[in-house]
């Protein structure tokens, strides 16, 4: 933390604060409304880490850790207390569908780019090993990146994994605001066909006679989102030491999935806008993340990887919108589908709260923990096939 203005753990959560807290107020004014808090809060973390005011996400520490490692799954968790199961069912098939076919396309795009570009000449015997954290994490997360690179010693390289890292994080970010236009693009051809899975006339009545806010309606939903993540990340652990290995967002989405159907849990009103506040907190430490000083010191590489990642994306798109053209899919569902491919389950929020398209949160993020659990098998696979 040593190298930015802002040095001390207290003072970089004020500032993660006030530039959730600003974006959060701009993405509700004028032309600002059309890119929304969650774009706005991703631009504002990636200028305040770059310019140096704060430490590089990707540098961790006790705010950025404990924000990915807590706050991160707890708002999954209390987004999710909003669930509605008859939209999911509408929506959830067309869903896995859409996220396995923008999968294959990353696997593609992956095998492609690594044939047309000089991966092996630059990249040596770590060039295979790349191709397969790339596969990871465009069909998974995060995690699947990082236990490809740790099995194939890619840790141990230090300006290579950086860069890889860097790259992913600048792309992934770019990515996530050209999705945002997406649908608006999309929906100007008829054979995309917007389709709202939007809650009944029940569903608002039980909304709108959620109780009154209190001390009690504040302390409940941390509590319950708080055991939550504890209760899935131990079981999660025991699990893996049986050598039964589950992502434990799956868990915690099976919580949440349980808890929303309690009764009286869905007069909980502050339950989705601490949810969205914790979202928006960890969107800011993704755009901390983009370290594009980083970038620069490794240009070569840098700009190689940039053509490669650019290939993988635009094989990923054109094998969704073929399928989205093919089977007239929802341009929103294409957009959470390609989100969900290529940031990972937590992304899935960013589409759902630009396009007022909460009805398709959950299967943004069921699908999203299907990566979680299969991007890694797929990127040992894509390794295996190139010489890993």
């Amino acid at each position: 933390m040593g190298e930015a203005l802002i040095s001390s753990p207290w003072a970089l959560l004020v500032t993660l604060l006030a530039a959730v807290a600003l974006a959060d107020w701009l993405g509700r004014k004028g032309m600002a409304r059309k890119m929304g808090a969650a774009s706005l809060v991703i631009l504002l973390g990636a200028l305040l880490a770059n310019i140096s005011l704060i430490p590089k996400a990707a540098n961790g520490g006790p705010i950025y850790d404990q924000i990915f490692a807590i706050v991160t799954p707890a708002s999954i968790f209390l987004v999710l207390l909003d669930v509605n199961l008859p939209a999911l069912r509408r929506a959830g098939g067309m869903m896995v569908a859409t996220f396995l076919v923008g999968a294959v396309g990353v696997m593609v795009g992956v095998v492609l780019a690594f044939e047309l570009l000089p991966m092996r000449d630059v990249l040596g015997p770590l060039a295979a090993p790349f191709a397969g954290m790339y596969t990871g994490t465009y069909t998974g997360g995060g995690a699947n990146f990082n236990a490809i690179a740790l099995a194939y010693g890619v840790f141990g390289q230090g300006t290579e994994f950086v860069t890889a890292l860097v790259v992913d994080n600048v792309m992934t970010n770019i990515w996530l605001m050209l999705l945002l236009a997406m649908p608006l693009l999309l929906s100007r051809f008829g054979r995309f066909e917007t389709r709202e899975y939007a809650a009944t006339d029940t569903d608002r009545a039980v909304s709108e006679a959620k109780t009154r806010i209190d001390s009690l309606g504040v302390a409940l939903p941390l509590a319950l989102a708080a055991v939550a993540v504890f209760v899935s990340d131990a079981l999660a652990a025991e699990l893996a030491e049986l050598g039964l290995p589950l992502p434990s967002v799956l868990i915690l989405t099976t919580l949440a999935l349980i808890a929303a159907h309690i009764p009286g849990v869905d007069r909980l009103r502050l339950a989705q806008p601490i949810g969205v506040w914790g979202m928006l907190m960890f969107l800011a430490c993704v755009g901390a993340s983009a370290d594009l000083a980083a970038l620069m010191r490794a240009q070569s590489l840098g700009m190689l990887l940039f053509a490669f990642v650019g290939v993988v994306f635009f094989v990923h798109i054109a094998a969704l919108l073929a399928w989205g053209w093919w089977r007239r899919v929802d341009p929103v569902l294409l957009a959470m589908a390609s989100v969900t491919n290529i940031g990972g389950t937590t992304t899935a929020f960013v589409i759902a709260e630009v396009n007022r398209r909460e009805d398709l949160l959950l299967p943004g993020i069921l699908v999203g923990a299907l990566g979680n659990a299969i991007g890694t098998y797929l990127g040992f696979l894509i390794a295996g096939m190139l010489g890993a």
